[in-house]
C-alpha cells in the first residue's frame, strides 16, 4: 500500500469517469472543526456514520481522520468495508480537496492534484490556514499508490465540476470566474485548462449557483448529470426569491446546449426546499474563531437535493425534514426506475457546515488492478 508516489508529467490516455459508474471506493474526511461544525461537530458526525454506512453496503469506503479526533469516536466507524487512514486535515470536504480521479483504457489510475485555497483564498475564503486540505490529495495517493499529476498552481475544488464521463463537463461561472480563484486567467483559459487536464471535448458553463451558497456557487448543488443525456437542475418556482431568476437562466443555457456528442440535453427540474436558515441554537454551538467566516442565526442556507451522491447502483439523497424531501425522492425514483437505490439521509448539520453529502464524499473509479485493505484486515489507529 506504501511506495513512493509516482509523478506524471502528462495525463495522455486518461479520461474522466462519469461518477455513477462502478467506484474502488468512496473517500470521506471527518469533521471537528468547533468553529463550523456546532458542538465539536457531534451532530455532524451522527450524519457522516449515516453515510458511511450507507456507502459501505456496496463498496469500500476510506475514511481520513485527523490526528485531533479521539480513536474513540472512530471506532463508532469500524465497520464492514471501511479502511482508515490518519492524516492532519483542515476540515472534512472530501470533494473538494481530494484529487479528481482519472482513468486509462488499461485500468491505471490518475490523480490531477488541484490546488485548494479554501474557496478563495485571501479574497473571499472560508477558513485559514489551508496548507493540510492542499496537501492531502498528495498523501492520499501516496497511500492508495496511484500516480499524481500535480497542477498545484491552478484552483479547482472537486464540488466546481460535473462530467457526464463522455467528455462534457459542467460547471459554473460564478465559480470558476470568480477572483478568489485563477484571477490572472480568462474564461477561455480557464475552458482550455479543464479540457487539458481532464481530457474533456466541451466545457458548459451555467451562470449561477445556489443562492448564498458560500463555495461561490459549485455546480454539484444546482446541476448535475444524472447519466449521460441527462441533467439534474435545482428549481425555483417562487418568483420572490432570488434563486428564481437564478435557476431560469442555468435553464435557458442548458436548453440551448448540446452535449460533446451533440445531443440535446434533457433537464429534470429538481424543485428546491422552502428557504432554511441557521437557528440562533445551532449558531450558539458553533465557536467564533478569526480563522473561519462567521455562521450567525438567520443565514440562509444552501439547501439542495441535486447535492446527491450517485454510485453505480444507489443514491444518496440528502433529507431536510420538509415536505419537499418526498418530491425529491419520487423525481429520482420515477428517472432511475428501480435501476438505482434511492437513499435518502438525514443531512441538516452537514448543511450547517456549508455543504452536503455530495461535498463530503469523493468517487475513486473501479480498477482491478488496485487493492484496498479493508476494516477486517486493518485497524483503526490512534
Amino acid at each position: 500500500m506504501h511506495a513512493i508516489v509516482k509523478e506524471k508529467q502528462d495525463n495522455v490516455g486518461y479520461e474522466f469517469p462519469f461518477e455513477g459508474e462502478k467506484h474502488l471506493a468512496t473517500a470521506v474526511i471527518l469533521p471537528y472543526r468547533e468553529d463550523t461544525w456546532r458542538e465539536k461537530a457531534k451532530p455532524a458526525l451522527d450524519e457522516y456514520f449515516e453515510v458511511v454506512k450507507a456507502i459501505s453496503q456496496y463498496e469500500k469506503v476510506l475514511l481520513i481522520a485527523d490526528p485531533a479526533i479521539d480513536y474513540h469516536i472512530l471506532t463508532r466507524f469500524q465497520l464492514k468495508n471501511v479502511t482508515f487512514f490518519r492524516h492532519k486535515t483542515d476540515d472534512s470536504w472530501a470533494r473538494d480537496t481530494l484529487p479528481v480521479f482519472l482513468r486509462n483504457k488499461d485500468g491505471y489510475l490518475l490523480g490531477v492534484d488541484y490546488g485548494f485555497n479554501s474557496w478563495g483564498g485571501d479574497y473571499n475564503g472560508l477558513y485559514f490556514p489551508y496548507d493540510n486540505d492542499n496537501n492531502l490529495g498528495k498523501e492520499l495517493l501516496l497511500d492508495l499508490s496511484i500516480s499524481r499529476f500535480a497542477d498545484k498552481d491552478f484552483i479547482l475544488e472537486g464540488g466546481s465540476i460535473h462530467t457526464d464521463g463522455e467528455g462534457t463537463l459542467l460547471t459554473t461561472e460564478c465559480c470558476l470566474l470568480s477572483k478568489g480563484r485563477n484571477p490572472k486567467l480568462n474564461r477561455k483559459q480557464i475552458e482550455e485548462h479543464l479540457k487539458k487536464t481532464l481530457n474533456q471535448d466541451k466545457v458548459i458553463f451555467l451562470p449561477f449557483g445556489i443562492y448564498e451558497d458560500e463555495t461561490s456557487g459549485h455546480i454539484d448543488n444546482i446541476c448535475c448529470f444524472l447519466e449521460p443525456g441527462a441533467v439534474l437542475l435545482a428549481y425555483c418556482d417562487d418568483q420572490e426569491d432570488p434563486q428564481y431568476l437564478m435557476s431560469r437562466k442555468d435553464y435557458e443555457v442548458l436548453s440551448q446546449e448540446t452535449d460533446s456528442k451533440g445531443r440535446k440535453l434533457k433537464i429534470i427540474k429538481m424543485p428546491l426546499p422552502k428557504p432554511l436558515y441557521l437557528t440562533e441554537e445551532e449558531s450558539q454551538g458553533i465557536v467564533e474563531d478569526k480563522n473561519a467566516i462567521e455562521r450567525k442565526a438567520g443565514r440562509r442556507l444552501a439547501a439542495s437535493y441535486v447535492n446527491c451522491y450517485i454510485g453505480e447502483t444507489y443514491v444518496l439523497l440528502p433529507q431536510f425534514g420538509v415536505e419537499e424531501d418526498k418530491i425529491a425522492f419520487d423525481i429520482l425514483a420515477e428517472f432511475y426506475r428501480g435501476k438505482k437505490t434511492i437513499i435518502p439521509i438525514r443531512s441538516r448539520e452537514i448543511l450547517l457546515g456549508g455543504g452536503n453529502i455530495h461535498c463530503i464524499t469523493k468517487q475513486i473509479p473501479f480498477s482491478d488492478l488496485y487493492e484496498i485493505e479493508s476494516t477486517e484486515d486493518s485497524e483503526c489507529k490512534k
